[in-house]
């Protein structure tokens, strides 16, 4: 794997500088969410201003459908905090994904995704995802892995039997396409789970050199320099 990006070290010595300071909270619209969520009761409960602490504790509560969807909000509502578009899109995903008609239960297939990454770590995680729109493009239908790696996160992190596994999204692939031109371009597709892998591969060593968590590295890299 490439050496550790000197502007990683940059942010990285200033962050320790500062005292490690964890990422931010981020204020959210309630009665924007409600407009579009209003029925689900985890947005009474999720503080506000919100962050990742936050989040966490939705997803350490998955034992069932419910609260797999409910840690989904939970992370769709962090990572689209300071959008007013947030909302829509995190219902627009569940009614895409929902027809159990046609056996679409986005819940049930939410908790099978979390319990995959609660046991066999987020890699896993995401090759069922691209092993299952093999199948069905329609799988996850608008819910892409910038934000699916979000719930991917969260769930590896609140489970004790494997690593956690980084974010992956626009902004850390145009990092990467800027400070780490030799891992190659990371792919925010569903195509193939090669960028994932090589992204994470690449974190955690990197998070083993400055002595740090994998999803410190991508928080450091999330932050402005």
């Amino acid at each position: 794997m490439p050496a550790v990006p000197e502007n990683l070290k940059a942010r990285f010595r200033k962050w320790d500088a500062k005292g490690r300071p964890p990422q931010e909270a981020f204020k959210w619209k309630k009665k924007n969410w409600q407009n579009y969520l209003g029925s689900y009761s985890i947005l009474e409960t999720l503080p506000n201003p919100i962050d990742r602490a936050a989040v966490l504790e939705s997803f350490k509560l998955v034992r069932d459908t419910d609260s797999a969807l409910d840690a989904y909000i939970a992370s769709y509502l962090w990572g689209y905090a300071k959008a007013n578009f947030g909302p829509y899109r995190a219902d627009r995903v569940i009614r895409l994904n929902t027809d159990p008609e046609n056996g679409k239960d986005f819940a049930a297939e939410l908790h099978t995704l979390a319990g995959i990454a609660m046991n066999d770590g987020g890699t896993a995680a995401f090759e069922h995802v691209v092993s299952e729109r093999k199948n069905d493009r329609k799988f996850f239908d608008q819910w892409g892995p910038a934000f699916a790696t979000k719930f991917i996160s969260f769930a590896t992190k609140a489970s004790s039997r494997v690593e956690t596994t980084p974010i992956m999204d626009s902004i850390v692939a145009e990092w990467f396409s800027e400070h780490c031109k030799e891992i190659g371009p990371l792919w925010l597709t569903w195509y193939s789970a090669s960028s994932y892998l090589r992204y994470t591969e690449c974190t955690a060593e990197w998070a083993e050199e400055l002595d740090i968590e994998p999803e410190q590295v991508e928080q450091l890299i999330f932050g402005a320099d």
